[in-house]
C-alpha cells in the first residue's frame, strides 16, 4: 500500500465513521471506519519506512562508488548534482538489463 492509497483509504475510513448515518444490521459502519483508518495508518507509516529505508540504501551505495542494489525509478535523483562523485577505476560499473 503506497502513501497515495493509504491516504485515500483514511479518508474513506473517516467518512464512513464520522459522515455516514446508515445503521445496517449486523454492521457497526463506525467500528468499520476506525478500522479502515487504522490500516490505513499502518500503511502509511510502513510506506514511509520502506521509502525512507530504501533512500538509505541508494544513497550509502553511491557514496561508496557502487551500483545501487536496487534499481532507481525514473524521477528519483538521489545526489546533489552540484556535489562531485568519484568511483575509482578497478571497480565494476553494474548496469540494468532493459526490462528489469
Amino acid at each position: 500500500m503506497g502513501i497515495m492509497m493509504s491516504l485515500g483509504f483514511f479518508g474513506f475510513g473517516a467518512v464512513l465513521a464520522f459522515a455516514v448515518r446508515g445503521d445496517p444490521p449486523g454492521l457497526d459502519l463506525t467500528t468499520v471506519g476506525v478500522i479502515v483508518m487504522l490500516v490505513s495508518a499502518a500503511g502509511f507509516a510502513t510506506a514511509l519506512y520502506r521509502d525512507r529505508w530504501r533512500r538509505r540504501l541508494l544513497e550509502e551505495s553511491v557514496e561508496q562508488g557502487m551500483a545501487p542494489p536496487i534499481p532507481l525509478d525514473d524521477d528519483e535523483l538521489l545526489i546533489e548534482p552540484t556535489s562531485p562523485l568519484t568511483v575509482s577505476p578497478s571497480t565494476p560499473v553494474m548496469r540494468a538489463e532493459p526490462g528489469r
